[in-house]
This record gives C-alpha cells, sequence and structure tokens, in this order.
C-alpha cells in the first residue's frame, strides 16, 4: 500500500525509504562457519522476526521453547500478492492458522502463551503489499547488553529449521552499523507495510471470515497497486491463499473502483463490502466460505470451520437421521430402472466410503510409514453412469447427514492448480465436485489422482468426483487408486411425475435429516481406530459400524441392501464394466483364425490372447487402457493390437476361453 508522492520515491536517507529500495548489497566479511545450534536464540530478551514462509507451529514452539521477553513477528507472502483479494486472503488464512495451532497445545502451554499474546509480549503482523521477502532475525537483551542481526536463507519455518534442506544464516553480534541497518529495514517493513493481527481471546470460536481481516477492519482508506504479472511458483501457502482468494474475489472486486491501475478501497466500500452479504454474528454462505474439518483423535476434538463439534448426540435425532436415511435408500425402489438391489448396494458402499473419509489422511501416513497397501485407502471416488441415475442427490444428502448441508464446488474450480489448494485447505472435509466431464478429469486430476507422494500438510481431504456415463471406462491406473461407483439404473426420463414425487420424498427426507447419526458414528470409529490404528478392511469397519447404528435407532429389521461390504467384495466388482467390454470383443463375430486388417478382432497364439480394437467411427477408444495391468504381457504389444495372457484373463472372466468364441458365464 503505497501513497501517491511515495509509489516511486527512492530516499536512502529517509528510514522508511528502505521498502521501496528493492534490492541492496551488504558488504561482510567471513569469519568462519560452524554447524547450526539452537543456543543461537539463547541468552537474549527480546526478539524480532521478518519471514515470508508462514508457519505458526514454529512460532508456538520458539514462544515455547524461549523465554523472551518481547517476541515480535512480521509474517511476509512467498507469492505476489496480484490482487486485493488476495491480500484479504493471506491474512485470513494466517490469522486462523495462529489460531488452529493454539488450539492443539495442551491445556497448560496454551494458557502461558496466550497470556504472553494477550498482554503484549508477544505481537504479530501480516503484510498488506508485495513487500517483506528478507529473512531478518533480531535478538538484544540488557543484562549483559548484547544485540545480534541473524540474515540468511532460512525462513522461520519447521523445514527450514529441521535440517531438511540447505540453508545458510549470516551472523552479526554487536556490530553497531549492522543493529542500525537492519533494525531500520525491519521498522520500514512493520510500520508501513503490514496490519496488527490479534489473536482471539476465546479460541473455540469459529475461524475468522475474511471481513473480519486487519486490512477490512481499518476505518481509514487503503490503497492497492497491483504488480506487473511474472511468473509465480506455487507452494504450499500459496495454494491456500489462491483457494481462499477464489470465492472472496468474487465478492470484493467487482465492488472495488480502479484508479490509474491501482485499486482505491474506500472506508465506504469496505462498509458496502462487509454490508452486502454478511452481518456480524451471521453464517457466511456455503459458497464463500472456506469449509475445513478438524479431528484429533487423541483428544476427540472435532471442528467445523473452526467451530467446536460436540460428539454427544441427541436420541431423538438419532432416531429421525437413522430412519430417514433407510428412507433414502429405499426410495430406490419406488421406480428406478434396471439392478435396484445392485444401486442399493454400490451406492451403500460408497456411503461407508464417504463416512470414513476424513481419517483416510491418516491411514494412508501410516500406510507409507509401514509398508501397507496404500491402495486399500483410496482418497478418490469417482461415481459415474447414467444421467438420472441419483448420483447428485446421493453425494448432497450424505454430506448433508455428515455436516447439515451439502457442499458442492463449481466445476470451473477443477484445475490442477485450485486442485492442489483444496487438497491443502479443506483439511478433512470432503471436496465434492458434480458433472466434471472425462476431458477436464484426464486433463486435470489425473495428475493427482496417481500422486502416491502424501501432501505436505497432516490433515488432508478425499474427493468426491461425480461423472455421467461416456462409452468408455476409466484406465487401469485409475480404477486400482479411486472407489469406483459406476450404475446404469436411472428414472425414466418420460416419467415425469415419478420424478417429481421422489424430488419431493428427498426434500421431505433431507428436512428431517441432523448430524446425530454421523456424530455418533464418529465417536464409534474413533474407538475402533484406537485399537486399530491400521485396519486392513476400511469399509468393513466402517459398514458394520453405520449398519449396527441404523439397526438400533430404526428399531427393526434392516433392509437387504444394509449389510456390512467388504474390500474384497468391492474389489470383485470393481472391474465388471472393463470385463464386460472385454468379454463382448472376445465374441464368437470377432475371432479371426490370426490376425487380420479391421477395426476389431482377436485370436489365440499359444498361451496368450492377441486382441486388436482401434477406435471407432463414434471416438469410442480402444478398451486397451481400461484392462488390468497384469493381463498383458507388454512386451508382445504394439499399438492397437495387445496380448494378454490367456491363464490370466480366463480367470479375470471366469470362464475358459476357446475357439471360435466362448459363452461367458454372466450371459447364460
Amino acid at each position: 500500500m503505497m501513497d501517491d508522492h511515495t509509489q516511486n520515491r527512492l530516499d536512502f536517507g529517509d528510514p522508511h525509504s528502505a521498502a521501496e529500495q528493492g534490492l541492496k548489497v551488504v558488504t561482510a566479511g567471513f569469519k568462519g562457519v560452524e554447524p547450526f545450534s539452537w543456543d543461537i536464540f539463547n541468552g537474549f530478551d527480546r526478539m524480532r522476526v521478518l519471514t515470508y514462509s508462514v508457519s505458526a507451529r514454529m512460532i508456538f514452539r520458539m514462544l515455547d521453547r524461549f523465554s523472551f521477553e518481547m517476541f515480535e513477528c512480521v509474517f511476509g507472502y512467498e507469492g505476489g500478492l496480484r490482487r486485493f483479494a488476495d491480500v484479504v486472503a493471506f491474512q485470513q488464512f494466517l490469522i486462523n492458522q495462529v489460531r488452529d495451532c493454539a488450539l492443539q497445545l495442551k491445556d497448560g502451554r496454551q494458557r502461558v502463551i496466550l497470556e504472553r499474546v494477550h498482554s503484549g509480549r508477544a505481537r504479530f503482523y501480516v503484510v498488506k503489499d508485495n513487500i517483506a521477502h528478507a529473512k531478518l532475525y533480531l535478538l538484544e537483551s540488557d543484562r549483559p547488553k548484547r544485540r545480534r542481526v541473524i540474515v540468511g536463507s532460512a525462513n522461520l519455518s519447521e523445514r527450514a529449521f529441521g535440517g531438511k534442506q540447505p540453508e545458510t544464516l549470516i551472523v552479526f553480534d554487536d556490530d553497531i552499523e549492522a543493529w542500525e541497518h537492519y533494525s531500520r529495514e525491519y521498522d520500514a517493513v512493520k510500520e508501513t507495510a503490514s496490519d496488527r493481527v490479534d489473536i482471539p481471546v476465546n479460541l473455540r470460536e469459529a475461524e475468522i471470515s475474511f471481513v473480519d481481516t486487519p486490512v477490512l477492519r481499518d476505518p481509514g482508506q487503503t490503497v492497492f497497486q497491483a504488480p506487473s504479472v511474472e511468473e509465480l511458483t506455487l507452494p504450499q501457502v500459496l495454494h491456500k491463499v489462491e483457494e481462499l482468494a477464489v470465492p472472496i474475489d468474487r465478492v470484493i472486486t467487482p465492488q472495488i473502483p480502479r484508479e490509474n491501475g491501482r485499486y482505491v478501497v474506500t472506508p465506504s466500500v469496505k462498509a458496502e463490502i462487509k454490508k452486502m452479504r454478511w452481518q456480524k454474528g451471521q453464517s457466511q454462505s456455503v459458497e464463500t466460505k472456506p469449509t475445513s474439518l478438524t479431528i484429533h483423535p487423541e483428544s476427540r476434538h472435532v471442528s467445523l470451520s473452526g467451530v467446536h463439534v460436540p460428539l454427544e448426540t441427541d436420541t431423538e435425532g438419532l432416531r429421525r437421521s437413522s430412519e430417514a436415511i433407510v428412507e433414502y435408500f429405499n426410495n430406490y425402489e419406488l421406480g428406478f430402472v434396471g439392478d435396484v438391489p445392485q444401486l442399493q448396494r454400490d451406492y451403500f458402499t460408497f456411503m461407508s466410503w464417504l463416512y470414513i473419509s476424513p481419517f483416510i489422511c491418516d491411514l494412508r501416513t501410516r500406510a507409507v510409514v509401514r509398508g501397507g497397501n496404500i491402495f486399500h485407502y483410496p482418497s478418490f471416488a469417482i461415481i459415474y453412469g447414467k444421467s438420472n441415475c441419483g448420483k447428485t442427490s446421493l453425494v448432497d444428502t450424505l454430506v448433508a447427514s455428515m455436516f447439515g448441508y451439502p457442499s458442492t464446488v463449481e466445476k470451473d474450480s477443477f484445475t490442477r492448480r485450485i486442485l492442489r489448494g483444496l487438497q491443502q485447505n479443506y483439511k478433512r472435509f470432503p471436496v465434492v465436485f458434480d458433472d466434471i466431464t472425462r476431458r477436464r478429469f484426464t486433463d486435470h486430476g489425473l495428475d493427482i489422482v496417481k500422486d502416491e507422494n502424501l501432501p505436505p500438510v497432516k490433515e488432508h481431504p478425499c474427493f468426491v468426483i461425480s461423472m455421467n456415463a461416456e462409452p468408455q471406462s476409466f484406465p487401469d491406473e485409475v480404477v486400482k487408486r479411486c472407489l469406483m461407483i459406476y450404475t446404469n439404473t436411472s428414472i425414466p426420463t418420460h416419467r415425469h411425475s415419478l420424478a417429481d414425487r421422489l424430488h419431493s420424498s428427498v426434500e421431505d427426507i433431507r428436512n428431517r435429516l441432523t448430524t446425530d447419526l454421523y456424530r455418533r458414528y464418529l465417536a464409534v470409529i474413533m474407538d475402533r481406530l484406537n485399537g486399530t490404528p491400521e485396519p486392513g478392511d476400511i469399509l468393513q469397519m466402517s459398514s458394520e459400524v453405520i449398519c449396527d447404528l441404523l439397526e438400533v435407532h430404526t428399531g427393526g429389521q434392516l433392509p437387504h441392501w444394509c449389510k456390512p461390504v467388504s474390500w474384497n467384495q468391492y474389489a470383485d466388482r470393481r472391474y465388471e464394466r472393463p470385463a464386460r467390454r472385454l468379454a463382448a470383443l472376445l465374441s464368437r463375430e470377432n475371432y479371426r483364425s490370426k490376425v487380420a486388417e479391421g477395426e476389431k478382432g482377436w485370436t489365440l497364439q499359444s498361451n496368450t490372447v492377441v486382441v486388436w480394437d482401434k477406435a471407432d467411427a463414434f471416438g469410442r477408444t480402444s478398451i486397451k487402457g481400461e484392462i488390468p495391468d497384469f493381463l498383458y504381457d507388454d512386451t508382445a504389444s504394439v499399438g492397437d493390437t495387445f496380448v494378454l495372457w490367456r491363464e490370466q484373463t480366463e480367470e479375470f472372466l471366469g470362464t475358459p476361453i476357446s475357439r471360435p468364441g466362448f459363452n461367458w458365464p454372466w450371459n447364460r
């Protein structure tokens, strides 16, 4: 934020101009080098820090380890603040991260540190401009009189000080000129380019909304000039801030007048932004609220968007929710056409995965550490099939039963960059995308599905993606990493009155739903996970808990679809569609005595099945990408012609393969 007369001024005699000088050269002499030790911070009464890698956890560790009489930190930002919305989003993110880290402290440590914060002995500031890329540590004490300046490449973060990356620190001890120079630089940034951050007294209150950020609380005028566009890297904090800024930008930017390339945020504009969609004490709209779920299993603390979620439940609420869920699944029998019992079982399998999905981040981490099978803990679920098969309604209803409201991310946000931001910002709250096209999934989702590296945050969400059926299925690399739910059962499109009745029934069911069933589920599942920290079958565990709860609180016999489902039962069916397509291809009509020209065909050669299958006139691609990898003889497969091991293929299809075709068991 710069006023008109300082925008291009470089006055080296003015201490405040240090913030506008940009790149500087400090002449120093080399005296020696030694390994890092935490003793570098010992023996000082006061510490001031300028860092641009946000690590609130590291700040609290410093406050816990060292008894500074005064501690002050200015947080900068790793990327360019290109929009005013970025400034607001970064401030919102930082304050809530500091609050969340304080919540995780044990009561005694939390009380001591927060007392220092609220008494002013520990102060935090956050940037409001494109300044503060320096890393600077100023330490001083009175008895004895000492001053130490530390500069270098290391931000005040666990990664930098944990030895996980090469860093260098340069120390000036009792150097008057260095002290004055760097103190001037620190003060310039603090006074001209930062806002004071206040930590809420009551940490149990909800996370702050963007209208409560310091830059919007400031009653004065703010002038923001966007920097020139340049290519940016996207580390962790950038992902989080950019994801937060997307909905904020929709609210803020249309309200801000632009003058000569600068956004002038007057007090009246700030007041209008606050008045337009929020009132103090009211909830934010679901569209713009950053939704997050945090669970600390060891303390059984659960919070939704920063609000504590009690695990105590109401008996009447449990009964109403249980009956509503059973009624919802039974509704599929009132007009859906196709294999309705299988649809109900498949959707119940999805429910079992969705309910336990907030714990999958922990289970995947343990599997990586202990060498377990990470594929048994999928962080993606894909529901695909015909239109009008109830995919959207199912997901919305189940999410509402968990958190009180459905939550869907706009499909335009299904991009690589925003997916990473959602992964690092939603914590354990499932991220739902509806009606994603195959092309968008392939272009933006495939990389994150295949990425087996754990995200750089402890809590990260699972993703739900619903798609309409297309002529081809999914490649094996997707099928083995995701929970795949496919259905060709749907409501006949011409039966409008039936669709209307089912819609009214679903609305009535949602009105009766409470979160009591899921809160009780959370309490039970945490007890079970505490006894079995790495369950081999999450579907079995989750479905058993759901069935037990529904049986107890509906007081009746459970319907056929509501019975425990195991991972093996699910896994046996996830390749059903590609198996059907392969069996259709290996039909009597497509048999050839040898490899021949044409769109499709097959023949037997010794212990292999040779198949050729080209894309047809309708753009339907070869089946090759859908078939599990273990069936292939990779050394003999070329182009549209591929070779399958005969024995494995017969086992996969459940029947012997012989000339000139075979009778597949599913068609008998």
